[in-house]
């Protein structure tokens, strides 16, 4: 049995645990939370342990931590556990700017850690599809990309400000992109619009629009926010498309097939990422703590690299600075 701990209890961390608790392969040891009440809360309702800081946990026979914080939390508490010597899944993305993702990079090499980043569309049969019809050739040579999601409303005044629409919802895209296409984005020209989060008091942009160049010549567009209202039918409003020399590839992830008409309206609920089946999280997310445990049991390799997700973020680490700037901005490693 691995023994696990899941640091934050909100809503992602929360998931994360139950994923956790419903592996037979691991064994859920510990909730911790500085909000006391919320991680209590999470602890006894999965029947673990509580501890209040990652220090405490540090001094338990711990295998793994699952870290899901704020991304702006990410750097200091993920760089305590990997320099320790544990694994970690991290939640996407692996931080919220380029220097602190290079040193939670850095912390993993110098504990000799493992480090996987949960970038949760590579575990989406339709993206992971997507990405293997590109590697055998199907669509010829990659021309043009376009990709992109809009979420609700409600997620950008949730947030109030503390995440970027570029993090916490664009970094899925910027990394697809990359993956599937098997090319870099090298340079980004990108424009942002802020009049729905002001008005309902949220220091924010409403979304980022940003054209690329990908290596090898081709060219696209990315586009996210959290501008959709919220009474819509869906919470996430995402496509993804690639043009190549002998034909296309479309993902279309608004409608997971399952769609409700009642009494409060028209809903289309998740049926892909982490949808409740029978009493337990299933979906991407399940597969992707599964894929966690099974390379930790086998030391297989983590099927998304350290270095792509450091990739995403120089990604949006530019697209930022080019909406600061006005001007295009290359994409570099520190």
């Amino acid at each position: 049995m691995i023994n696990v701990a899941v640091v934050g209890a909100g809503f992602m961390g929360t998931l994360h645990a139950r994923c956790v608790a419903q592996d037979p392969r691991a064994r859920l040891v510990g909730i911790i939370d500085n909000n006391e009440p919320a991680g209590r809360k999470l602890a006894s309702h999965l029947n673990t342990s509580y501890f209040a800081a990652i220090d405490d946990a540090l001094e338990h026979e711990i295998d793994a931590f699952v870290v899901a914080l704020p991304d702006r939390l990410h750097v200091d508490v993920t760089c305590t556990i990997l320099e320790a010597g544990r694994s970690v899944l991290l939640e996407k993305p692996m931080s919220d700017t380029l220097e602190g993702a290079q040193k939670i990079a850095n912390a993993a090499h110098a504990g000799n850690a493992r480090l996987l980043i949960g970038h949760v569309l590579r575990f989406d049969p339709r993206y992971a599809a997507a990405a293997e019809a590109v590697q055998r050739g199907d669509i010829g040579e990659v021309v043009h990309v376009t990709a992109g999601r809009f979420g609700t409303r409600n997620i950008g005044v949730r947030l109030n400000g503390s995440s970027s629409v570029c993090f916490y919802i664009g970094v899925h895209d910027v990394d697809a992109v990359q993956w599937i296409t098997g090319k870099t984005i090298e340079r980004v020209y990108s424009r942002s619009v802020s009049k729905i989060m002001p008005e309902l008091g949220v220091a924010s942009e409403d979304a980022i629009f940003s054209t690329f160049d990908l290596s090898g010549g081709a060219v696209g567009n990315l586009f996210f926010g959290w501008t959709r209202p919220d009474n819509g039918p869906f919470s996430i409003d995402g496509r993804f498309e690639i043009v190549g020399t002998e034909g296309t590839i479309e993902v279309d992830v608004r409608d997971h097939g399952l769609r409700i008409f009642g009494a409060d309206g028209y809903k289309v609920p998740d049926g892909q990422h982490w949808p409740e089946v029978n009493g337990k999280v299933s979906g991407d997310l399940e597969a992707e703590v599964g894929h966690f445990l099974a390379c930790l049991e086998s030391g297989e390799s983590f099927v998304m690299p350290v270095g792509d997700a450091l990739r995403a973020v120089a990604v949006n680490d530019a697209i930022l600075k080019s909406v600061a700037s006005g001007n295009p901005e290359m994409v570099r490693i520190v």
